[in-house]
């Protein structure tokens, strides 16, 4: 009589080939997550880089740079019909009474990203960003180009102060300043201040105040859901360091890298702008450790959130003299 073999595995042996495969997977599932993350942080760090060659070519165009916030003929804050505006009492998405909200310099930028289809519906004829026909459906428009892939937040603002359209977010502010301070008033602009920015709410530079452009920090990243509207010029400037602890000179003070809270200071700035809901946050991503910028070579650079705050003030600034501060940082 022939006896024919069962063929199979034992109960025990789908065990085994069980427990090896979740191992697999354990060990395996960390790497595939961190080579997800490394894609998405290129894909930033490439998006950052169209925003400084949209500068660029802005730049070549006009043969400067533009202001954060403008009003219609590109006037910024301290030209003729921003005359007595100040930054600090402009509540964003203001649309009525005195002292409205301006365009952010990313408007100016639309046509050079591609985006010229949105730019040719904006009605400049109405002097502020928030009135005219057809500008709240603009500013409520999502752009690609201005999104971190990392970034796992909404996509329109729900700040109190946006009362009808909410508008569209994007993830690149300019760093106009060191310090709230000096982004909050125009006496910055002399050539030798430690603390001045490159894309400024008071002023339009030229590549000729960068000393050393390549080093020169112009634009960050941040993760803020209340005002990070890339239409709104009130908010689009932001400083490089907490306002909790103001000094950002010669290292004093500390860098906002992903930094919400500081010097008991709940949020990273409290009605700072005339704005009815907190700023949370400053320079920020949802990069592990660090926050990528770009410099005014067009070149992207990721920054840690524990850089040393003299190297930080000094890649911001467009002092000549804070090349020893940053020289040995890019070596």
């Amino acid at each position: 009589m022939v006896h024919y073999r069962k063929q199979g595995f034992t109960l025990v042996e789908m065990l085994v080939v069980i427990a090896i495969i979740g191992v697999l997977i354990a060990l395996l599932l960390p790497a595939i997550q961190a080579a997800r993350e490394a894609a998405r942080r290129a894909s930033c760090s490439v998006k950052l880089k169209q925003m400084m060659t949209a500068l660029h070519l802005h730049h070549d165009s006009k043969q400067r740079f533009p202001s954060s916030a403008f009003y219609k003929n590109g006037k910024n804050l301290s030209d003729t019909s921003g005359a007595g505006v100040s930054i600090a009492t402009i509540s964003p998405g203001k649309a009525s009474g005195t002292s409205l909200a301006p365009y952010s310099f990313v408007v100016k930028l639309l046509p050079y990203l591609e985006q010229g289809y949105i730019y040719d519906q904006i009605d400049f004829a109405a002097d502020e960003a928030f009135t005219g026909v057809k500008n709240p459906q603009m500013a409520a428009k999502v752009i690609p180009v201005l999104k971190c892939p990392s970034y796992s937040g909404q996509t329109h603002s729900k700040a109190v102060n946006y009362t009808s359209t909410k508008p569209a977010l994007g993830n690149y502010k300019a760093l106009g300043a060191t310090t709230l301070a000096c982004l909050m008033t125009s006496s910055h602009t002399a050539s030798t201040t430690e603390n001045g920015g490159t894309i400024h709410p008071y002023a339009a530079y030229s590549f000729s105040t960068l000393k050393a452009p390549t080093q020169t920090l112009i634009l960050c990243e941040s993760k803020e859901q209340n005002y990070a509207a890339w239409w709104d010029g009130v908010t689009a400037s932001i400083p490089g360091f907490h306002p909790g602890k103001s000094n950002g000179l010669k290292g004093a003070g500390k860098p906002a890298l992903n930094l919400q809270a500081y010097n008991g200071q709940a949020n990273f700035m409290t009605n700072a702008f005339g704005a009815a809901s907190p700023m949370t946050w400053g320079p920020s991503s949802e990069h592990p450790g660090l926050v990528n910028h770009a410099s005014g070579g067009t070149e992207t650079r990721s920054i840690a959130n524990d850089v040393d705050p003299r190297v930080y003030r000094a890649m911001i600034s467009r002092r000549s003299a804070d090349d020893g501060d940053i020289g040995n940082y890019f070596k």
